[in-house]
């Protein structure tokens, strides 16, 4: 089974899957593309992109990617690895001036919010930081964090670690935390470095840390009620950048960000990121330690992180599947996902990729996920067909 040269990819199937999906309110709108090594084989645009002023979803329309730019701030860090700049074993304070790690949380006294910590046993790593095994948490993950919260949350300078550096897994801000070093190190700001060195080469000429200048390409964020969805206003500016999350793109410029993967690093026989960095990328990198489902503190924000199993490992920006799983991806295969419900993955073993973009809140929503799941099901029931 493969992708692979499909001329277009016929999925009359998965089409009708995605239309029902829509069509039975479970989700407002949606937009699902497949890429091979070289194209975009399957586009299937559904539903509404802004209810409000009656836009349908297109194939053209931009998407709030949230988390999905935690793989593009890891590919510039690797970037800055492949030049010899950056080393995986160094502490993140080598290259941050002024660098001040937290204190490790003992005690936390929930009544009065009072708490004590200690030091770290170390310095965070940088590529503890790309595992999310650094210790750094997630205020709407984490209970202890979500209870001295700041308004708006403090990304890069939270109370406490919630973890020794290197313990466990545990999906955080950490990637917030590294983009703070490609400026130093590279001399241009996160923003103009990925712009230059990533969206640049790749030809992603919808990515950027802005909205759209046309309102009308870009997606409106629903909010899931009792009596269904409520429509968010569109903003008129995005948020500074940052390594974690900001970044609004479209399917097209996405698909050419996981073709670089595709080809291990390369485009138009130029190679952006080396073999050696994209296999880092793309393996196992925390041992024995589990990836395992992420439980929400907050539930207006986020939903349990049902979309995994608790079998996933993980390696520099992505989860990494260690067995077959029963909705179709193979062991191998690479993923991760964006808090507005976007989500992908890579499939080495076929030669694909694959991104369902929805903009609906809380995330891992249920019916996001469901519709998720029926579209990588549907997807390769074609493909083995």
């Amino acid at each position: 089974m493969s992708a692979n040269g499909a001329e277009p990819l016929s999925a009359d199937d998965v089409s009708a899957v995605l239309r029902d999906c829509v069509d039975s309110r479970d989700v407002p709108g949606l937009l699902a593309v497949v890429t091979d090594v070289d194209r975009i084989v399957y586009t299937g645009a559904f539903g509404t992109a802004q209810r409000r002023n009656a836009i349908a979803m297109a194939p053209d329309t931009v998407f709030r990617i949230a988390s999905m730019t935690k793989l593009m701030t890891s590919a510039a860090v690797m970037m800055l690895v492949d030049e010899g700049s950056v080393q995986l074993e160094k502490p993140l304070s080598a290259y941050v001036p002024g660098y001040r790690q937290p204190e490790v949380l003992v005690s936390l006294d929930e009544e009065t919010g009072r708490f004590t910590t200690r030091p770290a046993q170390s310095e965070i790593t940088i590529r503890q930081l790309l595992t999310h095994t650094s210790g750094y948490g997630y205020w709407f993950l984490d209970r202890v964090l979500l209870r001295l919260l700041d308004d708006p949350p403090d990304l890069l300078n939270p109370p406490f670690l919630i973890d020794e550096p290197g313990a466990r897994f545990h999906y955080s801000t950490s990637t917030d935390v590294l983009g703070q070093l490609i400026e130093p190190v590279s001399g241009e700001p996160l923003a103009a470095f990925l712009a230059q060195r990533l969206f640049l080469p790749l030809g992603m000429r919808d990515t950027g840390f802005d909205p759209p200048s046309s309102q009308d390409r870009l997606a409106s964020v629903f909010v899931r009620g009792e009596d269904g969805f409520s429509e968010l206003p569109l903003e008129d500016r995005g948020q500074a950048p940052r390594g974690g999350g900001g970044l609004y793109s479209s399917a097209d410029d996405f698909c050419r960000f996981l073709r670089m993967f595709l080809n291990r690093g390369a485009v138009a026989g130029k190679q952006l990121l080396s073999e050696a960095a994209c296999r880092e990328m793309t393996r196992n990198q925390v041992g024995d330690r589990i990836a395992h489902v992420q439980t929400s503190a907050l539930s207006e924000r986020s939903n349990d992180f049902v979309f995994m199993n608790g079998t996933q490992k993980f390696g520099l920006g992505l989860a990494i599947e260690t067995r077959d799983q029963p909705y179709g991806r193979p062991a191998g295969s690479g993923s991760w996902a964006g808090i507005y419900n976007t989500y992908f993955w890579i499939d080495f073993a076929n030669e694909f990729a694959a991104a369902i973009f929805m903009q609906v809140q809380p995330f891992a929503d249920n019916y996001c996920v469901e519709t998720y799941r029926r579209f990588e099901q549907a997807l390769y029931a074609c493909l083995r067909s």
